[in-house]
């Protein structure tokens, strides 16, 4: 028994530096710049001294690992639902289970998920509420309904996130019913919307219907390696995630070889360097080592590029040159991986990064994102009538 509480506690002394890793908001410009302006948003709900101001939806727009959901999560922390039954004790929680009627969400969060069809949006809508759709409803009904529901939980603000999903470039009137039910949405509840999503997301903005309602866009960029202000914000984040890996010895993250190294294996990605990073602390605990070296960034990064490559069958008589076949190896690994190449194949791989993003732009203006979309558009308003939970 004593020796199992002894493991417990290594093991909880090896983790806990992975945790606070994993777990840090880095409050980097972005990041900030983000929250900043859902904080905008929301004060318009309920201005100081004044009538609630029209809704208007906000969209953050960023890449994988930019930091969008992030900082809708972080800023949904500081408005916890909270129970009814809580409440009457000065208490607020975040509840697991469905509230109870009378219950506080002020805060609405929902996911988009991909080929999102229309039951699957509004059922995400009202399960945020603890409620489910009939089959019968329309969509008068179900936004009436959402209405309601808002107004009994003091709801201010509905968070969506994966927001491309809800979008199609291959089919324009699709892109404009999701257009509409988002205008919707604004007139009818009055509550303010945060839609986080990929570049894609930004083809909503053509429909001049919803575009006069939204608020000017936050795009989340990665720090660029090429510009002055970009390098020197990618260095101090480096230097703040150094902090937080409490090792015995400095690592150098930040020094100017080993974070361009960095910057081209994540693409300069806050996400994807915490990915890296956490992995890396995770092989150093278990090695027992004292820091993170190029070395192991190189294992770490080969490990999330794996291909399957089936073996080559060779005749029983065929004679091995081992010695040739491990230097090839060795080399075919040296040229790919950004921590073991040398400086020229290193411009090599950060030019290759730097047209893959003007294709990805490219991408973006001509709407080659492929997702599909509700098909939900508003007409008028139905009169209320009571609702009971499912």
């Amino acid at each position: 028994m004593a020796q199992e509480h002894e493991v417990n506690s290594v093991d909880l002394e090896e983790i806990a530096p992975i945790v606070s890793l994993e777990t840090a908001v880095m409050p980097h410009p972005s990041y900030v710049e983000a929250k900043a302006a859902i904080a905008r948003l929301h004060s318009r709900f309920q201005p100081a001294g004044s009538r609630p101001l029209k809704a208007r939806a906000l969209l953050i727009v960023g890449g994988t690992g930019a930091g969008k959901t992030t900082a809708l999560e972080d800023y949904h922390r500081g408005y916890p639902d909270c129970s009814l039954e809580n409440a009457i004790k000065s208490t607020a929680i975040v509840s697991d289970a469905a509230l109870h009627d009378a219950d506080e969400r002020r805060i609405i969060y929902v996911e988009a998920a991909k080929g999102t069809t229309q039951r699957a949006l509004v059922a995400a809508l009202l399960g945020a509420f603890g409620y489910r759709a009939s089959d019968h409803w329309n969509t008068s009904d179900i936004i009436t309904k959402i209405e309601f529901y808002a107004d009994q939980m003091h709801t201010e603000m509905i968070f969506i996130d994966e927001g491309h999903h809800l979008v199609s470039s291959t089919n324009p009137e699709q892109t404009e019913d999701v257009a509409e039910f988002i205008k919707s949405l604004l007139n009818r509840t009055k509550r303010q919307i945060v839609i986080a999503g990929s570049p894609a997301l930004l083809q909503i903005t053509r429909y001049q219907q919803l575009h006069r309602r939204l608020q000017p866009s936050v795009i989340l960029t990665p720090y660029h390696w090429g510009t002055r202000t970009g390098r020197l914000n990618f260095l101090l984040i480096l230097r703040t995630f150094e902090t937080l890996l409490e090792l015995p010895e400095p690592s150098g993250l930040a020094e100017h070889d080993f974070a361009r190294r960095i910057y081209v294996a994540t693409c300069g990605e806050i996400g994807i360097v915490s990915k890296y990073l956490s992995e890396a602390l995770s092989r150093v605990k278990a090695g027992n080592l004292r820091s993170i070296d190029k070395e192991l960034m190189a294992e770490v990064h080969d490990s999330w590029h794996r291909i399957y490559a089936p073996e080559q069958i060779l005749d029983f008589d065929t004679i091995l040159d081992d010695a040739d076949l491990i230097e090839k190896a060795s080399a075919s690994r040296v040229i790919d991986n950004p921590f073991l190449c040398d400086n020229g194949q290193l411009k090599v791989l950060w030019d290759k990064l730097q047209a893959d993003r003007a294709s990805l732009l490219v991408s973006v203006r001509v709407g080659a994102d492929g997702s599909r979309v509700t098909k939900l558009r508003a007409t008028g308003r139905a009169p209320y009538t009571p609702f009971t939970r499912s």
